[in-house]
């Protein structure tokens, strides 16, 4: 509801968004569809949702320096 000092872009404009970022271990890309599947489910109800999704292998972690 708009009180008298906003006008509809003044109340459109304080709109937030919420970001999730989650990364885990999958042992298949089927898995990973799953639980895409899943989480778009849950989301199913809202409007104007943006999934990103990705399967990558695990970068590898470089050497520390010896000291």
């Amino acid at each position: 509801m708009l009180n008298e000092n906003e006008n509809p872009t003044t109340a459109q404009s304080k709109q937030e968004v919420c970001t999730i970022r989650i990364m885990f271990p999958v042992d298949t890309d089927e898995q990973a569809i799953e639980y895409k599947k899943k989480i778009a489910a849950v989301l199913a109800d809202k409007q104007d949702v943006q999934q990103q999704f990705s399967i990558m292998t695990v970068p590898s972690m470089p050497n520390a320096p010896m000291r």
